[in-house]
């Protein structure tokens, strides 16, 4: 009998989440189901710690679980635990191709809903960041913080195109209001934007990260949305008890100690916030070790470096040169990729940093918006609206190549370009997931006002360089052309 085929949906489940886990699944898959199962349903098993299911799937009743006519029943037991969320195939031979495609293409619709309830439930947690060794810290973000630091953090959410788009609107209602001496303060703004643009990303952070205080503790607890509501008049309270209770556990080196979280959980159940202690996590890491590893193999110095708390799994670089830039590095990013997968997107910013990305993308702004004011005005009186659709198009069309070239240099100079792949998948799984399966997604992201490739593109043309092994040279001329290439292979899939 051969081995079962498996494959991993998930690795690390938070132990207070399993129970909801698995319901949400039975509810939102198996249910939904059951009409095209063996005998019209599935079986189930286990406790709070780990739930498993199983099921047939009958190629004869067809449906949404189909497998090609002609072919046995499959088995399928899928197993939800803290450890992972596995799914098992059996009942055929796992070098048949045409079947372990099936069965890849179910596990996929499965993980989607497990990565969706998961994004779900880090987007209602209560979200702390610490500087391991310095007294300061981030309150919730939807308890309290600055108005000003909250526009800085979602202008370099992930591309510093945000800014150069928002100063566009700005040099707008400076044409309209000064006229023809706008071009004096446009220029004069931007260009202090630009030269000054690390410094406004480090105010975007909570917690600075230095060669003194290279260490970080994110502590995240899962609660309800109604939780956060009410705790949004006590934010700095339960932030100032919660860092003393760090402040306690980093004097006596246990961060992650169990009565770490005790301590943490005592704040919460005074605050009036109902969780249980696996419902706390605390994450320790060295992002600054981490940065000057990267650092080293570029051959360029450390930058300024920030933590922004937030939940989705990113990093953000800009700065004028490489002697004045700044990386920041949210606190899901941390939470959600290893220090192998985080070097790597790390190594994706300096990619940003060594080919002085932001100026490319400020002077190529400053070409098509202000040359269509400027230089040829005939022509944008004759588009109108669409002359800026088409330069926002251009703009976002420089952004790709760029992002695919620091992709590229990711992957030439650290030499794992499978690995910036893998972080790819977890960061946007819930896209590749589209593009992989409907053609029309796949053509259409690359006409979105995105500086991002598709991620299927990215995740493919990083494998196919792993494959290749990772010797590249012109990595700008290289990326300009697999992003060509890329585009019309997509059209052609249509």
């Amino acid at each position: 009998m051969p081995e079962p085929y498996r494959v991993v949906t998930q690795a690390e489940v938070p132990a207070g989440a399993v129970s909801g886990l698995a319901t949400f699944l039975e509810t939102h898959y198996l249910t939904p189901n059951v009409r095209f199962m063996t005998g019209g349903g599935y079986s189930t098993g286990g406790d709070q710690t780990h739930r498993d299911f199983s099921w047939t799937v009958d190629p004869a009743k067809g449906g949404a679980l189909v497998l090609p006519i002609g072919f046995p029943p499959v088995k399928v037991d899928l197993l939800v635990s803290q450890a992972s969320v596995e799914v098992d195939f059996s009942g055929f031979d796992p070098s048949n191709t045409a079947v372990t495609s099936v069965c890849d293409h179910i596990a996929d619709d499965i993980e989607i809903l497990v990565t969706s309830f998961l994004n779900h439930a880090k987007k209602t947690s209560l979200n702390f960041v610490f500087s391991v060794g310095r007294k300061e810290a981030e309150p919730p973000k939807q308890a309290s913080g600055s108005a000003l630091r909250e526009v800085l953090k979602r202008v370099f959410a992930g591309n510093t195109v945000n800014l150069f788009l928002i100063l566009m609107a700005f040099s707008f209602v400076s044409i309209l209001i000064l006229g023809d001496n706008a071009i004096v303060v446009i220029i004069a703004v931007q260009g202090l934007a630009l030269v000054f643009s690390d410094r406004l990303m480090m105010g975007s952070g909570a917690v600075r990260v230095t060669k003194e205080h290279p260490e970080v503790a994110v502590v995240r607890v899962s609660c309800s949305p109604e939780v956060l509501r009410s705790l949004s008049l006590q934010g700095k309270k339960v932030v100032a008890g919660i860092g003393q209770a760090m402040d306690n556990a980093i004097s006596v080196g246990n961060l992650t100690a169990p009565e770490t979280k005790a301590a943490i959980h005592d704040v919460l159940v005074k605050a009036m916030v109902d969780c249980t202690l696996d419902d706390i996590e605390v994450t320790t890491r060295n992002p600054y070790a981490l940065v000057k590893d990267v650092s080293e193999k570029f051959r360029l110095p450390i930058p300024k470096i920030t933590m922004v708390n937030s939940p989705v799994d990113n990093a953000a670089a800009t700065g004028i040169s490489p002697g004045r830039a700044s990386i920041t590095i949210t606190a899901g990013a941390l939470e959600d990729l290893k220090d192998d997968e985080l070097g790597s997107v790390i190594g994706h910013e300096f990619g940003h940093i060594k080919g002085r990305d932001p100026i490319i993308l400020f002077f190529v702004t400053m070409v098509v918006y202000l040359g269509g004011l400027y230089l040829w005005l005939p022509i944008l009186l004759d588009l109108g609206i669409l002359y800026f659709l088409i330069a926002f198009g251009i703009i976002f069309l420089v952004g790709k190549f760029l992002e695919t070239r620091a992709d590229t240099e990711s992957a030439a100079v650290i030499g794992e370009p499978g690995l910036l792949a893998s972080a790819l998948t977890k960061i946007g799984f819930t896209q590749l997931y589209f593009e992989k399966y409907s053609p029309r997604a796949r053509f259409l992201d690359w006409l979105r006002y995105d500086p991002h490739p598709p991620i299927y593109f990215r995740v493919q043309r990083l494998s196919r360089i792993a494959r290749d092994g990772g010797k590249i040279t012109h990595t700008l001329l290289v990326s300009i052309r697999d992003c060509i290439s890329g585009f019309f292979g997509a059209l052609a899939g249509l």
